[in-house]
């Protein structure tokens, strides 16, 4: 039976993991300088403003989330599913959004307004991790059907959005942590060759009757850039000449982000980075994002429990999955999608749910070598 436990001996706070905590805090340090310039360019200082309560809150969540054992996740986990998936739903139904981003998903609480699916990323991994670890113990058909059903909901819900790019991300969570629990490697090369066999035929039959016309285009901007270099693609050429713009020297006064590359303050605040930081600030960034991606991946080897290494993993690749696609379309590598840079782009939820994350993340590490009270 799933129970909250007891705990006892040393204070888990001794434990704390320093190297991951100070590294957080470094990005965020870069994400507040880089908001702070933008914003004062832009003529907009209360962004900055949001931000900075929005980090408030959120350090002041991932200091509560310390407080927790993680393996009463376990419970907690499908208490924030249920919540998380009520907010999806009520999405669907008085959710609003811009037009030009073309999805709703965005629920106006008071005078907050919120995205819920931000949330749902890591009550997906809690559950996820629950059946994966209750898959290892007892392999039945019905835990295999249960973890497809608490993983599938949410995810459908964030289609209906229609939000793709969240929902991509919710599937290479998923992948991950499929990966990690120890799916066959056969199956998963199949699934790539199945993959690459239909690739065409989507592109040509289904995606074209799936997609809106912004996305078709955010597509084929991406594979032929040129001829779409003034509509589709300028968003992210201007955000490649940003970048080119910054060479290697710090300097915050350069203005050419905020006032000329669309949403430089959210999707492509990397360009504004690159160019306000330069080179060596934005290799900085890359390097510390690379640090605390192996980190976690240390931390997932140390836990425990399986359950903490499976959540450990999921929540890492929430960070790895927005990380490469936002610095990836930034720089063309990647289809544009509103995915933000964590702890750097403007968005209160966004920043709350990571910090969450990392909550839950540095109480998996403090608490690797403390073992539950049984009494």
């Amino acid at each position: 039976m799933v129970s909250v436990e007891r705990k006892q001996g040393a204070n888990p706070f001794r434990s704390m993991d320093w190297y991951m905590l100070l590294v957080l805090l470094a990005i965020h340090a870069i994400g507040l300088v880089v908001l702070y310039s933008v914003a004062a360019q832009m003529g907009s200082p209360g962004m900055f403003i949001k931000q900075l309560v929005a980090v408030g809150i959120g350090l002041v969540a991932m200091t509560a989330m310390l407080l927790f054992d993680y393996k009463d996740f376990r419970v907690l986990g499908f208490l924030a599913w249920g919540g998380t998936t009520f907010l999806l739903l009520l999405v669907l139904v008085v959710g609003h959004g811009l037009e030009e981003v073309g999805t709703n998903g965005w629920l106006d609480i008071g005078p907050v307004s919120m995205q819920p699916s931000e949330f749902a990323k890591i009550s997906l991994v809690l559950v996820a991790a629950f059946w994966f670890e209750r898959i290892r113990e007892k392999p039945t058909w019905l835990n295999h059907l249960l973890l497809l059903g608490f993983s599938g909901l949410p995810i459908g819900l964030i289609l209906l959005q229609p939000d793709f790019g969240t929902s991509m991300v919710c599937i290479f969570v998923f992948v991950s942590m499929l990966f990690v629990w120890g799916f066959k490697y056969r199956w998963i090369l199949a699934g790539l060759g199945v993959t690459a066999a239909a690739a065409i035929p989507v592109w040509v039959y289904v995606l074209p009757k799936v997609l809106d016309e912004y996305q078709m285009l955010r597509l084929l901007s991406f594979v032929n850039p040129a001829a779409y270099s003034k509509d589709a693609a300028y968003q992210v050429r201007m955000a490649i000449r940003a970048i080119g713009s910054g060479q290697a020297t710090v300097d915050l006064s350069r203005d050419y982000a905020a006032n000329w590359v669309p949403a430089s303050q959210t999707d492509m605040i990397f360009s504004a980075l690159g160019e306000k930081l330069g080179f060596y600030g934005a290799a900085l960034t890359v390097l510390l994002f690379g640090l605390f991606l192996l980190r976690c991946i240390q931390v997932a080897y140390q836990a425990r429990d399986r359950f903490g290494s499976y959540a450990t993993i999921g929540l890492a690749a929430i960070f790895m999955a927005h990380f490469l696609e936002n610095v990836g379309m930034n720089l063309g590598l990647m289809p544009v999608t509103g995915i933000p840079l964590p702890f750097i782009s403007a968005g209160g939820t966004s920043v709350v749910a990571y910090d969450l994350a990392a909550g839950i993340l540095l109480g998996i590490s403090m608490r690797r070598k403390i073992g539950p009270y049984e009494g």
